[in-house]
């Protein structure tokens, strides 16, 4: 059964987008950190965090919390924790 959140392959996809339209090339996306923050309407969790991190040429998840009680609205959506390190 499909979640009815996002995944960290849709976090990976929003993320590499952010770093583009900041008009990042891939090669320098190295150390770029984001986490994604929602309160699902539908799911059995009241909210889901995934980070997730480029090192060297690959992202790596470093964190996916699903919690029973929702997240401020003010952490929800994409966010960029941490910069590349260009």
């Amino acid at each position: 059964m499909p979640c009815d959140h996002v995944d960290p392959k849709d976090v990976i996809e929003l993320a590499e987008g952010a770093l583009r339209d900041r008009g990042l090339s891939e090669e320098r996306w190295s150390g770029a950190k984001f986490r994604h923050g929602e309160n699902p309407q539908r799911a059995m969790w009241a909210s889901v965090v995934i980070e997730v991190e480029r090192r060297g040429g690959q992202w790596v998840v470093t964190r996916l919390d699903r919690n029973k009680e929702p997240i401020p609205e003010s952490e929800t959506g994409l966010q960029m924790i941490v910069p590349p390190a260009c």
